[in-house]
């Protein structure tokens, strides 16, 4: 049986609540590496998330890694998932 995978998707909602997705990490082949770069990031969110993408509340958490949709995901291997989120925001703001 293949190992479980986990993925973080980083979410921008109105409060009617639609929205999208601004970035999936991920594979993550343990459960606690995944909630950890979720906490990581609502971390840097936290105090900014009004202001980040004005109109939405952007949230980041862990969830399954769907593996037919693997190419709509960014792999976290050995970078900084604070900065990966700042490139998507900036891919939005642009």
């Amino acid at each position: 049986m293949a190992p479980a995978a986990y993925g973080v998707h980083v979410e921008a909602r109105r409060s009617d609540g639609t929205g999208y997705t601004l970035i999936r990490l991920g594979p993550y082949d343990q459960t606690w590496l995944a909630f950890h770069d979720a906490d990581r990031l609502n971390t840097e969110l936290a105090g900014k998330a009004a202001i980040v993408i004005p109109g939405f509340t952007v949230t980041a958490k862990a969830a399954p890694f769907h593996v037919s949709d693997h190419a709509s995901y960014t792999d976290p291997s050995g970078a900084d998932v604070a900065a990966l989120l700042a490139d998507a925001i900036a891919g939005v703001s642009a």
